[in-house]
């Protein structure tokens, strides 16, 4: 079975209608369906909280309910901070790619599990083109 990291650009395209909304529902699907294995550092709960905060039409109880929905599909989450590599390696990238934290932590996983990122950010990609599946682009 292929395995993933996937980010926030992607999951909370399966919970707000934007452009490849269809293209997230089908990678959720395939983790759901047991076709992929997708996992995360567990900040992806805290982005998406703050995704669905700043949507105009998402309140406070949908966004609850969202987040309790994105739980529910069991994507494999990992604390960061628990592992020192994984640590030591998401501050590096993040000096050496001057990327945020947030997205360092994504490219850690990928790196230690040697794995790709699935993202609908661009700029992410542009930054590590080696390690990163545009969701548009995406064949699972």
């Amino acid at each position: 079975m292929k395995s993933y990291v996937v980010d926030a650009s992607v999951v909370a395209k399966c919970f707000i209608d934007e452009p490849y909304s269809d293209k997230a529902s089908e990678v959720i699907d395939a983790h759901a369906k047991g076709h992929l294995s997708l996992s995360a550092p567990s900040i992806i709960v805290y982005e998406l909280g703050n995704i669905f905060w700043r949507h105009p039409r998402i309140t406070s109880e949908k966004a609850y309910e969202f987040i309790g929905k994105f739980l529910d599909l069991h994507i494999g989450l990992v604390d960061v901070w628990s592992d020192a590599g994984l640590l030591k390696s998401a501050c590096a990238i993040s000096k050496t790619r001057s990327l945020t934290f947030y997205d360092s932590s994504y490219l850690a996983m990928v790196e230690r599990d040697r794995v790709k990122l699935v993202t609908a950010d661009e700029y992410l990609r542009n930054k590590a083109p080696n390690l990163v599946v545009l969701l548009k682009e995406f064949k699972g």
